[in-house]
């Protein structure tokens, strides 16, 4: 298993921190943006919800943000080749705090937090891109790994901390302010740096039909975990509110902390066992897990009994949120070395097409199903789903030989960008972003 990078990797001494200075004020924005994301999502749901906006018409909101999201992943390489990173996530920074400002004018409109949301998530899709693609240039090869699975858990603290400054900024116009504050935020250490940015080249990533026959089993578990982790990533707080009405925003954040501490722990054993067995068994076995806990979650929602909730919400986060990082191991497995970082581009943005329909369903299911559960409802037939699927895939074509597979990396669902920190491949894999420099060029701190 490779989560921190390529064996022999040492992370003390001069050479090995080094790496890790280069980066750090980036990871730092990146971090402070992983909590805006996740700090708009629960003001959507919690305002929306507090509108008297029915389930489906919060889960619209949330798909247009997705939908922004997905179209920003794909524009956002051509337009940081046509200004560059700073000015990229400096500009993109301030329509994503502008766009969270307006929000409140728009009332229970819609079409007006549709709209916004869409901005804010192209905006924030930008921004991931700048900062991960110059994370991955300024990251030595054969550290890339490592650094990877360090930006991975830092960043991740971000969005687990954030819901809890909502929480105690939720009345009036404090929650707005929040989140525009951490969009600002982030830009600062960006805009502050004196170091020089890469050039950029975008190249295509596989599409769906590509991927479809190379790791069909990878298409079903993208698609799924856009579709299922997206709509709860940014519908949770409906649930929330259904269990604690008198601490809706407070509850949200546990919750919120409980299925991203859930996913930061499974990750480790499901990406070991990954190593050894069958990646689609693996898959079908996270989301059995994750199935499992979604439909307790469902089942006892009506008992109103927290600690039951948090528990079982930590289950379902180690379970469905962390079987995309294998399902990209599956396709690496299966793709020339070459290829892989289009692959993982491909596989993102399958990703990025179920995260916009999912809350449409979710939205859905919310509607028609009182008292929020309708959520992990539907989180558990599409995990039940997928894990069909995957043992069907399993039992009709033969695995890949335990000798012959890449090792497991942490691959989170960001940007585009986020291929370029694979480890996995060959040096002379196509690259996405970065272009032949002009001239020398410094690492970024």
């Amino acid at each position: 298993m490779q989560l921190l990078g390529r064996p022999g990797l040492v992370l003390s001494g001069h050479g090995g921190f080094a790496a890790y200075r280069n980066i750090l004020v980036l990871v730092a924005a990146l971090t402070l943006l992983q909590g805006a994301m996740a700090a708009l999502a629960m003001v959507m749901s919690l305002k929306l919800l507090a509108a008297g906006v029915a389930g489906a018409g919060i889960g619209l909101v949330a798909s247009a943000y997705s939908a922004g999201f997905l179209g920003g992943t794909l524009i956002a390489p051509h337009e940081i080749r046509r200004i560059g990173h700073i000015r990229t996530f400096t500009l993109l920074a301030g329509i994503c705090a502008l766009a969270a400002l307006i929000l409140p004018v728009v009332g229970r409109e819609l079409a007006g937090w549709a709209l916004l949301l869409a901005l804010a998530g192209a905006g924030a899709a930008g921004m991931l891109t700048a900062g991960e693609s110059w994370i991955a240039n300024a990251a030595p090869p054969q550290k890339r790994g490592a650094i990877l699975g360090f930006y991975h858990m830092v960043s991740k603290t971000g969005a687990i901390a954030a819901p809890f400054l909502v929480a105690a900024a939720l009345a009036g116009l404090g929650a707005f302010m929040v989140v525009a504050g951490l969009f600002i935020a982030a830009l600062l250490p960006v805009a502050a740096t004196n170091r020089s940015q890469p050039e950029l080249v975008a190249a295509k990533p596989f599409g769906p039909r590509r991927l479809l026959s190379l790791a069909p089993a990878s298409v079903f578990a993208a698609f799924c975990a856009g579709a299922v982790n997206n709509s709860v990533a940014q519908l949770y707080p409906v649930f929330a509110a259904a269990i604690r009405p008198e601490d809706a925003a407070g509850f949200s954040a546990q919750l919120n902390g409980a299925i991203l501490a859930g996913a930061m722990i499974g990750l480790w054993p499901i990406g070991l066992v990954s190593d050894r067995f069958d990646r689609r068994i693996v898959i079908a076995a996270a989301a059995g897990i994750g199935a499992v806990a979604a439909i307790f979650l469902f089942i006892t929602a009506a008992l109103n009994v927290p600690q039951i909730t948090l528990l079982l919400a930590a289950i379902f986060g180690a379970g469905s949120l962390s079987y995309y990082a294998v399902a990209v191991a599956n396709a690496a497995d299966r793709a020339a070395p070459e290829e892989i970082t289009s692959m993982m581009a491909g596989i993102l943005v399958v990703w990025g097409i179920g995260s916009v329909i999912g809350p449409l369903i979710a939205g859905g299911f919310l509607q028609l199903i009182p008292g929020g559960g309708g959520l992990f409802l539907f989180a558990g037939l599409a995990l039940a789903g997928l894990a069909i699927a995957c043992l069907s895939r399993a039992a009709v074509s033969a695995p890949v030989p335990t000798q012959a597979r890449e090792p497991f990396s942490v691959s989170p669902a960001t940007s585009l960008a986020i291929a370029e920190f694979d480890p996995r491949g060959e040096p002379e894999q196509p690259d996405l972003f970065s272009g032949p420099a002009s001239g020398p060029q410094e690492a970024a701190s």
